[in-house]
């Protein structure tokens, strides 16, 4: 029989299937290769990104026309070089004080002394002194002060306050001057010498008779 002729367990004769060959697999990139990829592709997005919002070229220009500083533009260096303060327009509150402040003794028992102001020190006499600028006696009862000639170049100040300038005294007898004045402890007067100086005169005593006290400062004035 024919099926007696076949052998055992196996397939028809013709029947047999071999497997098809493997395709041949494509080479892989190494590892690193990847890591590279992931860094290029960020850094290509950001120069990208970068390029994308750059201002226009209208921009560009407008900076490029942007004048550029030279040195001349720059300030100047004063290093080294400072500037002193512009000295102040000399003026009577600048003028050195000829006498003074200083207290003089005065007879003031009737008609006084009279007082010369434009020496170097004052200089004081019981009569009639030519030049004398000003008069401290008790003629009229009272003390008080009398300028020669009856020229109006005494003027009062206000009992309290600073001393006065020689500038603040100057600007007293061009508005206020007068040639007399009651005298008591504690007045004050400004009085101009027939030679253009500035004085300040303070009362500190004034006795109808015996030795009264003036408290005297000369300013030796331009042009005096």
């Amino acid at each position: 029989m024919t099926s007696a002729n076949q052998p055992p367990g196996g397939p028809p004769h013709g029947q047999w299937h071999t497997a098809p060959p493997t395709p041949p697999q494509a080479p892989q990139p190494p590892r690193w290769a990847w890591w590279v990829v992931g860094i290029v592709i960020p850094v290509v997005g950001l120069i990208v990104t970068v390029l994308v919002s750059r201002p226009d070229s209208s921009d560009d220009k407008n900076v490029e026309s942007a004048p550029t500083p030279t040195r001349s533009s720059a300030p100047a260096d004063n290093t080294g070089q400072e500037q002193s303060p512009a000295a102040p327009p000399k003026s009577a509150d600048t003028v050195r004080a000829r006498f003074g402040p200083k207290v003089v003794d005065a007879d003031t028992t009737d008609s006084g002394s009279y007082i010369e102001l434009d020496t170097s020190e004052p200089i004081v006499s019981g009569s009639s002194l030519k030049g004398a600028d000003i008069v401290f006696g008790a003629s009229l009862g009272d003390p008080n002060l009398f300028v020669p000639g009856s020229g109006s170049m005494l003027a009062p100040l206000p009992g309290s306050g600073a001393a006065p300038t020689a500038e603040e005294c100057a600007d007293a007898v061009n508005t206020n001057g007068g040639y007399t004045s009651d005298a008591k402890p504690g007045d004050r007067f400004c009085l101009m010498t027939d030679q253009g100086r500035v004085a300040y005169l303070k009362v500190v005593t004034a006795p109808s008779r015996g030795t009264g006290k003036l408290n005297v400062t000369v300013w030796d004035t331009p042009g005096a």
